[in-house]
Parts: structure tokens; C-alpha cells; sequence
């Protein structure tokens, strides 16, 4: 919306440049995102959102400034005219659902000519072309109130009444652009005894509209409800600056207000002399009123929302700035009565948001833990912030996966294919069919038929995930929804010229893991050998229930670990329960609990610096029992080698004749490095001899 700086200097003292305002406005909710110079004058473009229809208006915009400035609003007030009781027009409404208010007045004796200067500035700084002096006081006034007006000329309307009504089908009407339009009984129109003389809310017809030889008109002010406006609007492919304003929806006590107004002005600008003009019997139908809407605020609550506790008293006069009355107060919290113009302000939560931006959002501390809300959902599980669901897309999309979304409800031949028990699942009373019967334990049946899907339509080189809610039992009566992130990939990896493509394996859907829990920030986590069901089986464990995922070959499987905590599995899908879901290809999956990760994120990046002494570095060969992984052996060498072993690196695995039945050959290399100095020979030598020895001794291990 154009505003002019000049025109708001009528209605607010305004202690502050143009370019301060602006920027004070914008921290206020209000985006200006332009400041334009135009001769005397600034032009400020405001972004309204649509919430704020009381800012389409000069005085709504004055409001805000007045409150921000903390100086008085100086509205108009025009007088009331009693008008001359014989000076009427009888006026029905008949559509009285889509016409709340209608105020129409007779006024004679006027002389359609010019507007003053003064007036075609205000319009033309404003955008609006000027006409002559009654249209460009009803465009005037729309600016001033963000009340939308009317006027007729009165000798054009058959059988002296006004009926708002629906149009009859087969009715037209050529409205002031000159365009003959089809109605039909959704549009709403106003009309005379006999036909249509205006779409309502939208624009006028050419056969009653005001011209150099009109002496009397019937002003118009109404209410016409929003959305039935939106959808003639929308079909007759007609919009203007009244139904900008109605289908947001305008204030129902403004109506009477602004006919005020334009009565003033006609009288002063539209005869001869004031006294020439005579003013009607002001005629207003339906209601005067909307109901009265109170809001209690609690100053605890409005403190744990905000994170900083605003004193009671400057909330108050915060309210109150934003012509709040308020109708009680106490220790605690204080209730609202919220003006005719605020539409939008229905809740606590929004006189919180009002309170935040008078006060200053640049007043509230940034407060990292925020970033993280610790929101209860569904029994107590945290629920991940929406800031980590991007992040999480972010990075896993960047890595060239393709999110997917399945149905929350599934078919209990589904959990039979995935070997998943079905003692304590959550079924679905009176399911619309079987295939929705169970809210899902896992997303992995979800993941598979989308695989299929793809596979099917000859898309076989696949990398997907799912980040969405499970649903698992907690005891007889309780249940929980959790978070969790489930990634499957399938087919070959794209060609290049310098190769042809490979098979994903299950060493590719480790490293998507890897790189997405490093971005995350999640720190010291490793992957363990085991089976899933060593780790996860059907209900809970320490009272926490835990998702059924018996779907991973033995030995091809891990658990993704933080200390002796496992918050995720990946690993190839059977193959028999890939020939259930008739897949032939193999699968690699990996399922993560996103909302056990949470508390392991990183906030904040770490600064490392590069070490600046050299390193030293010693191979070692070992046979050891092929029970024995690769991670423990890092892990004792880690222990063992005390802060000064930076790295160790598997790089040779083999089997043979020199190596016994139930064994296998490992060949790993060590870095050594300090921080603080430059390791010598000798002591690396000593350090390398104390690692093999506790290999040997714990892990049994012999040195090749």
C-alpha cells in the first residue's frame, strides 16, 4: 500500500525522518519496502499482510505510527447531520447473510465539477486517477478509513428504493469500465426496483453512476461479507480498490464513520455554499455492531513466550497505545476488550505478538535453547524443531535424495512382509479398509512401496527418505509419537566418463549417515556390529517403547551408537522380505530417532586449529578372531595411545593360508601427533610397543 509521509503528518505528530520510520515500522511488523521521493513528499510502500486489513487505510497506518512514536492520534471527527426527515430512500436488504450493514443517505443540491487541488494531491500521490468532486470524496474517504463508499446518482434509480439481493439468473449489467457482465444468483448486487445498479463491494454500473449533470445522490456505506465477495471477484475476473478491502474483511463500526465523513466533505466541496447542499435522513439497516471480543493476557506466559519479562505496566500501555481498552487487571494478568478494527486479534498469543513488536524485537535476547523448543507432544517425547527438520532436508536433499511421503495408516499384511509382530501395534477402530488399519510402527513398509513404485516405472537407481511420525505403544493404554528419519537406497550410482557406475552398497548409505550426523553437530558417534534385534525388540525398554525393526541380514546390519546408547540401525534389507514387496534388487536402509538425536546436536560450531608439529606415523598387522571388529581394536588403540594417537586407519583386511581357520588378518596404520610438541622417534617407538602389548593381552591379538 502507498502511503504518503505528508498526509500522515495530519493525523500524528511524527518526531522522525521518513527513512527512520520506516525502518521502525518494518520492525514492527509493517514492511516498508520502499521510499520513494515525490516533489515535498515521501511515498512509503508498505507490505500489508492480510491479517492487517486496518492498515489498508491512511488512519490504521497513523495508528501504528502514533504507537511506535508514542504520540497522539488526531483523527478526524466529523459532526453528525440530523438531515431532513422527508429526504429518504426507502432501503431492503434481502440477502442479509452477505449484507451485515448497509447506511445509505440522500443528498441534494450538489454541483459535480473539479476537485480542489489540495484533493487531486492527496489522490494522485496516493495512485488513484481523480474523476470529479463526489467520486474523488469517495475515493478519499476509502483512502482515509479503509471503508469502501458509493454514490449513486438518485434520478438514474427506478422506483426511488435500494434492494440488496442476489442477481437473477440471467441478469446483466455494464459496469463503469463499459464491460456488459453475466450475473447469477451468487453475485451479490445492489439494485433498484426493477435491475441491478452496482455488483456489491466491487464497482458500479454505468447506468447509475454519478456525472456533470447530476444534482442529487444516494451515498453508500456497507458491510458485505468477505468471502462472497472474493468469489464474485474471482469470477467476473473484476477487482478494485473496494473489493481489495471487503474480501479482507473492513470494520463493521467503520461503516457509519465513514459516511460521516463524506457527508462532511460533499457539503464543503460539492455546492455552491455548505448550506446549499441538503443532507437527507441518514437511513443505516442491520446491525451496528459486532460482538465485543476480550482477550486475557497472562504477564508469566507472555514472559516465557518473549524469554524476557516485560514490566506489567509497559505491556498495559502498549495495549492501550493500540487502542486496547482495558476492562480488567490484576497481579497477574489483565483482559482486553479488542477494538472493531483488530479482526485479527482472537487469542493470548496474539496480544503476546502485539506486545513483542511495540516493545522491540530487537529488546529480546537471543536465547539459544529456544532454537530447540522443548515442546511436549503426545505424552512427553521432545518433538524435533522445525529448524532441524530443514536442516535435516537441507542436507540430505543436497546429497541428491529425494524426500517422499507415505500414509501414516498401513495394512497389517504389511507388518507380516516386514516380520514384525503384531502384539503391540495400535489398530484403527472402524478402518475405511485394510490397507488402513494400523497406524504404522515403521516407515520402512512406506520406503518400500515407494521403491517399488519407482522401480515398476523403470526408475531403478534410487535414493529416498521419509522424515516423519511413527506410532508405537507405551503400556496397556498409552501411546507416542515419534520422529524418525528413514533412507533407502537402491539400483547404481549415475555414470560418469572417467567410469562406469557401480551398485550402491552398504558402505554408500554409511557415508550418508556420516555426513549428515557431522553437519548436524552430533559428536563421538560410531557404528556397532550386531543384529537389530539385539538392540531393539516389540515393546519397551526402561519404559521407553522402541520401534520393531527385525528387517536387516545378520552381519550386514549396524547400530549407529553414542556411548552405549543406539538411536538408529541401517544395513541390506533381507532378501526374503524384499521378494514379499517383489523387489529383486538388493536394498540398503537406515533408520535414525530423530528425536533421541536432538539433545546430542551442536548448537554452536567449534573452532579446531590446525596442529602445527609433524606427525609420525606406525603400521601394524594383526590376526585376531574374526568375532572381533575392527571397532574395538580403534577403540583400545585410542585408549591405549593416551591424547597422543590422532588417527587410525583399517586399510588392508585378508585371509589365507598363513591365517588359521576362524581368524582373519587386519592391517591398520596410526598416527601420532601432539598439540603441544614435536614427538620423537624414540618415544613413539615406546608409545607403538605399549599399543601392541595391550592388543596381544586384551583382544588376543597376534603381531604379524
Amino acid at each position: 500500500m502507498r502511503v504518503s509521509f505528508d498526509w500522515l503528518k495530519d493525523y500524528v505528530d511524527i518526531p522522525i525522518s521518513p527513512g527512520v520510520l520506516a525502518e521502525r515500522l518494518t520492525m514492527a511488523g509493517l514492511e516498508v519496502t520502499s521510499l520513494t521521493r515525490l516533489d515535498q513528499d515521501t511515498i512509503l510502500e508498505i507490505e500489508v499482510t492480510p491479517n492487517r486489513t486496518d492498515c489498508l487505510s491512511i488512519t490504521g497506518i497513523a495508528r501504528e505510527v502514533a504507537a511506535i512514536t508514542d504520540k497522539k492520534l488526531k483523527v478526524p471527527r466529523p459532526p453528525s447531520f440530523r438531515g431532513a426527515s422527508g429526504l429518504s430512500l426507502p432501503i431492503q436488504i434481502r440477502a442479509k447473510s452477505l449484507c451485515r450493514r448497509y447506511v445509505g443517505r440522500v443528498i441534494k443540491n450538489v454541483k459535480v465539477g473539479p476537485s480542489p487541488a489540495w484533493l487531486i494531491r492527496r489522490l494522485e500521490v496516493m495512485g488513484v486517477r481523480p474523476v470529479n468532486n463526489i467520486v474523488d470524496i469517495t475515493n478519499f474517504c476509502l483512502l482515509e478509513f479503509g471503508q469502501p463508499l458509493h454514490a449513486f446518482d438518485l434520478d438514474k434509480l427506478q422506483g426511488r428504493r435500494i434492494i440488496v439481493r442476489a442477481a437473477c439468473e440471467g441478469e446483466q449489467i455494464v459496469t463503469i469500465d463499459g464491460v456488459r457482465r453475466d450475473l447469477d444468483p451468487t453475485v451479490l448486487v445492489i439494485a433498484d426496483k426493477f435491475s441491478p445498479r452496482a455488483i456489491a463491494g466491487i464497482m458500479g454500473g454505468e447506468n447509475s453512476e454519478v456525472s456533470d449533470t447530476t444534482t442529487a445522490i444516494l451515498l453508500e456505506s456497507a458491510y458485505f461479507d468477505p468471502l462472497s465477495i472474493h468469489n464474485t471477484s474471482r469470477r467476473l475476473g473484476l477487482a478494485s480498490q473496494s473489493s481489495y478491502r471487503f474480501e479482507r474483511g473492513v470494520d463493521l463500526e467503520g461503516v457509519y464513520p465513514a459516511s460521516l465523513r463524506a457527508t462532511e466533505l460533499i457539503k464543503r466541496l460539492a455546492g455552491k455554499s455548505p448550506k446549499a447542499v441538503t443532507v437527507g435522513r441518514l437511513i443505516d439497516k442491520g446491525k451496528k455492531r459486532g460482538r465485543v471480543n476480550k482477550v486475557c493476557l497472562r504477564y508469566a506466559k507472555a514472559g516465557e513466550v518473549l524469554g524476557v519479562e516485560v514490566p506489567p505496566a509497559q505491556i498495559r500501555e502498549i495495549l492501550r497505545n493500540l487502542q486496547f481498552s482495558i476492562v480488567r487487571n490484576s497481579k497477574e494478568s489483565l483482559t482486553v476488550s479488542v477494538p472493531s478494527f483488530r479482526s485479527d486479534i482472537t487469542r493470548e498469543a496474539d496480544l503476546i505478538e502485539e506486545t513483542s513488536r511495540l516493545y522491540g524485537y530487537d529488546k529480546i535476547p537471543l536465547n539459544l535453547s529456544r532454537l530447540m523448543p522443548n515442546l511436549s507432544y503426545a505424552g512427553g517425547h521432545k518433538l524435533f524443531s522445525e529448524a532441524t527438520y530443514s536442516a535435516v532436508r537441507q542436507i540430505l536433499s543436497s546429497l541428491g535424495l529425494n524426500e517422499i511421503m507415505t500414509y501414516s495408516l498401513i495394512s497389517r499384511q504389511a507388518l507380516r512382509k516386514l516380520d514384525v509382530s503384531g502384539d503391540n501395534i495400535i489398530t484403527v477402530k472402524n478402518p475405511l479398509s485394510y490397507e488402513q488399519e494400523i497406524l504404522r510402527p515403521t516407515l520402512l513398509a512406506g520406503m518400500l512401496n515407494a521403491l517399488l513404485t519407482n522401480i515398476n516405472r523403470k526408475n531403478t537407481n534410487l535414493k529416498l527418505f521419509e522424515l516423519s511420525r511413527i506410532y508405537l505403544k507405551a503400556g496397556r493404554a498409552c501411546t507416542k509419537e515419534v520422529t524418525n528419519l528413514c533412507i533407502g537406497i537402491a539400483g547404481k550410482k549415475s555414470d560418469n566418463w572417467m567410469r562406469k557406475s557401480d551398485e550402491y552398497c552398504f558402505f554408500d548409505l554409511k557415508g550418508i549417515v556420516e555426513i549428515l550426523l557431522n553437519k548436524l553437530g552430533v559428536e563421538n558417534f560410531r557404528f556397532s556390529r550386531g543384529q537389530p534385534l539385539d538392540f531393539v525388540q516389540d515393546g519397551s525398554k526402561d519404559g521407553e517403547p522402541v520401534e520393531p525393526f527385525p528387517a536387516f541380514i545378520p552381519g550386514r546390519c549396524a547400530a549407529v551408537m553414542l556411548g552405549e546408547d543406539n538411536f538408529g540401525f541401517l544395513g541390506e534389507v533381507k532378501r526374503e522380505i524384499l521378494e514379499r514387496f517383489d523387489i529383486s534388487c538388493p536394498v540398503y536402509a537406515c533408520k535414525l530417532q530423530l528425536h533421541k538425536l536432538l539433545a546430542h546436536i551442536r548448537r554452536e560450531k567449534r573452532f579446531v586449529p590446525l596442529v602445527r608439529f609433524p606427525s609420525i606415523y606406525r603400521d601394524i598387522s594383526l590376526i585376531v578372531p574374526q568375532e572381533v571388529d575392527s571397532e574395538q581394536i580403534v577403540s583400545l588403540v585410542n585408549k591405549f595411545g593416551r591424547d597422543l594417537v590422532a588417527k587410525v586407519t583399517l586399510f588392508d583386511q585378508y585371509f589365507g593360508e598363513q591365517i588359521p581357520s576362524g581368524f582373519r588378518g587386519l592391517s591398520f596404520s596410526i598416527e601420532y601427533c601432539s598439540v603441544e610438541r614435536t614427538l620423537t622417534a624414540a618415544e613413539v617407538d615406546k608409545l607403538h610397543t605399549q599399543v601392541r602389548q595391550a592388543l596381544s593381552r586384551e583382544l588376543a591379538a597376534q603381531v604379524r
